[in-house]
């Protein structure tokens, strides 16, 4: 009995890989894992840090103060984001072929997804907090929002509290 043919699959080309940080241990590794897949792949490199602005509960409403580029601790976040991604590329063996830093203010599904789908993103590469229960109703959770909502690939990492992290060499 022969066997049936393989159905051939064509994965599309990374070229734009983009990871969302939010300085978390699933997030650290999620940056390491971008740099990884991205210099595999001679792809670009965006990281993105998203800004929520802080709101407060007025009496009928809750209203959120305006953050944007020039305001106080903006460029801190910036630079932190900056010094972040230069400690896991000194570590790289393989290197994306651009890496740009961004810091944005919103919601932060909303801006991942608008940048991903913008900026021309070909995989997401994120953390996860690994919530569940009454925390993950309350909290949310940023991942599964991305996860339900991306048109290109999201590949989501999450380090476990307890245990060491093996980490795979750059």
């Amino acid at each position: 009995m022969a066997a049936a043919p393989v159905e051939e699959v064509c994965l599309p080309a990374v070229t734009r890989v983009l990871v969302p940080i939010d300085f978390s241990p699933s997030s650290r590794a999620a940056l390491e894992y971008a740099i990884f897949v991205a210099g595999k792949h001679g792809a670009d490199l965006d990281v993105l840090h998203v800004w929520e602005p802080p709101g407060y509960v007025g009496p009928d409403t809750l209203a959120l103060l305006p953050v944007g580029s020039g305001q106080p601790g903006w460029e801190q976040t910036r630079n932190e984001v900056q010094r972040e991604v230069d400690h896991f590329l000194a570590k790289a063996a393989a290197r994306p072929r651009s890496v740009s830093v961004r810091v944005e203010a919103g919601e932060p599904s909303d801006a991942i997804l608008g940048i991903a789908r913008d900026g021309g993103a070909d995989l997401i590469v994120m953390g996860t907090h690994g919530r569940t229960g009454l925390s993950r109703l309350l909290i949310g959770s940023v991942a599964e929002a991305v996860l339900r909502r991306s048109t290109c690939p999201v590949l989501t990492l999450r380090v476990a509290s307890r245990a060491p992290r093996e980490s795979v060499p750059l």
